[in-house]
């Protein structure tokens, strides 16, 4: 049976280097990949002569015993078919002498298959060839890519989502993951045989996805520390007091302003923020805005006057 041109399915030179197969590998895997193709089989198809392709050549070994096997006069059988025994007139005559099974005589003379063969002799042939379609049999399948979109709340504190995988192809699946706690945005979480079963048998590829963290309009996050920036009046600003702060937990926290509050100062509620991934959880900083009335009475004014002439020094 002809072996696969690997090169020609790349569209690769023979003496191509690593990075050139990586290269020409990628350029056609987005091209003939399933997601991308909407079902076509002769394009999965070509897919996974890709995939194959690849799995040989950019493994050194795996390269070397491909281009030995293509190179071999001896791959597809001796000259004059039947495989190897049709190769020898009489097959093999009087079997190999010495019960050694390195050497076949023929025509008067002593033939070592190990030297014309290599090292290895029949073993290493059949071996590799045997060893690959073994190899190709038990292929990893193809890992899926997928991009979920997180509240900064979900990925601090984690959540359980729900979403719809390959959506109008012959793959569609729902699925429900679990996102864990402390997630950063641009991070991807692999889930281990979600992603595309192996032909013959092998062991599914993996699902991989791409987290996005939404912005949000009044909380920040620095690590596993969060900041919020919350509104204050001026009264509140200047004689201190109690506020009610929103936490990611849900709900709120009160906390307590402190007379002489400034706009910008920072108070800390601890363990309100982002899970840090060892169980702990970081810290809550509230950021205090405070909020000038634009519009006020002539009497509010009147007592404004009054306060300042009162409090400068």
């Amino acid at each position: 049976m002809a072996q696969p041109d690997h090169y020609k399915t790349l569209g690769v030179a023979e003496g191509a280097s690593a990075e050139e197969i990586k290269k020409a590998y990628r350029k056609l895997a987005k091209r003939y990949h399933p997601d991308a193709t909407g079902g076509d089989k002769a394009k999965e198809a070509k897919f996974k002569d890709l995939s194959e392709a690849y799995e040989t050549l950019s493994d050194d070994q795996k390269r070397k015993e491909y281009d030995e096997i293509r190179k071999n006069p001896f791959a597809g059988g001796m000259p004059g078919g039947g495989g190897f025994s049709g190769g020898f007139p009489g097959g093999f005559p009087g079997g190999f002498p010495g019960g050694g099974r390195s050497r076949v005589r023929t025509g008067g003379v002593d033939i070592n298959i190990e030297d014309i063969l290599g090292q290895g002799g029949f073993g290493d042939i059949f071996g590799g060839m045997g060893g690959g379609r073994r190899q190709r049999e038990a292929q990893r399948g193809t890992d899926i890519q997928t991009a979920l979109s997180l509240t900064l709340a979900e990925a601090a504190l984690g959540a359980e989502k729900s979403f719809t995988l390959g959506p109008g192809t012959s793959d569609e699946r729902k699925l429900t993951v679990r996102i864990p706690a402390g997630v950063e945005d641009g991070e991807t979480i692999r889930l281990s045989g979600q992603g595309r079963p192996g032909p013959s048998g092998g062991a599914a590829g993996n699902l991989l996805i791409k987290v996005t963290v939404l912005p949000d309009a009044t909380l920040r996050r620095k690590g596993a520390d969060l900041e919020r920036d919350v509104r204050i009046s001026i009264d509140k600003a200047v004689l201190g007091g109690a506020i009610e702060v929103p936490v990611v937990d849900g709900g709120s926290k009160e906390i307590r302003l402190p007379p002489g509050t400034s706009s910008g100062q920072k108070l800390r509620l601890r363990g309100f923020g982002a899970s840090d991934r060892k169980g702990g959880r970081g810290d809550l900083y509230v950021v205090v805005q405070i909020d000038v009335p634009k519009d006020i009475s002539a009497e509010a004014k009147s007592l404004i006057e009054r306060f300042a002439q009162l409090t400068r020094r």
